[in-house]
C-alpha cells in the first residue's frame, strides 16, 4: 500500500462522488433524478451533516482516485453497539485507472475509524477479501425491506 492522501470530502466532490458511485452500481437502472438527487443530498450535506462521514483520495488530474461513503446512525447502547453509533457503508469505490494502490484500503480505514461500536456493508465478491483483512466478518440472516415488497406499509 502506498501512502494514500485520504481527506474529508466536501461538497465540491459531489460530482466526482457521483461518478464513482455510479461505477458501482454496474448494471443498475440509474435515473436523471436518482442522479441530480446524490448528487445534490452530497452537496447540501458534505461538511455539514456529522452523521454522513466521505473520505476521498485525490487523483492528480483533479478527479478522485477513490471514495468511501457511510452514514452513522444513533441507537441504544449494548453489546454489539457499546458507544450507541453504528455505521452502514454504502460505498467505496475506486476509479479504475487507481485500483490496486491501497486507496480503497486508505478510505475504507479512515471512515471506520469515526468511533462507531458496529459497522456493517455489504461486500462485492470482489471487495470482500479486503473487508476480512479490516476485521469485518460475514453475518448471516441480513435482510431488507423495501418498497414496493409485499407486507409494505406506509
Amino acid at each position: 500500500m502506498t501512502g494514500s492522501p485520504v481527506r474529508p470530502a466536501g461538497p465540491q466532490d459531489a460530482d466526482e462522488l457521483l461518478r464513482l458511485r455510479v461505477a458501482v452500481l454496474d448494471g443498475a437502472q440509474l435515473t436523471d433524478d436518482w442522479r441530480t438527487t446524490f448528487r445534490d443530498d452530497m452537496r447540501e450535506r458534505l461538511g455539514t451533516d456529522p452523521n454522513l462521514l466521505a473520505y476521498v483520495v485525490p487523483a492528480d488530474d483533479g478527479t478522485l482516485a477513490s471514495c468511501a461513503i457511510g452514514i452513522v446512525y444513533r441507537g441504544y447502547r449494548g453489546p454489539t453497539h457499546p458507544t450507541g453509533r453504528w455505521a452502514r457503508i454504502h460505498t467505496v469505490a475506486t476509479d479504475p485507472a487507481h485500483r490496486r494502490r491501497g486507496h480503497a484500503r486508505a478510505v475504507t480505514t479512515t471512515l471506520i475509524q469515526a468511533g462507531c461500536g458496529s459497522i456493517e456493508l455489504r461486500a462485492t465478491e470482489t471487495g470482500a477479501p479486503l473487508y476480512r483483512t479490516l476485521g469485518f466478518d460475514p453475518v448471516d440472516g441480513y435482510m431488507t425491506l423495501r418498497p414496493g415488497s409485499e407486507g409494505w406499509t406506509r
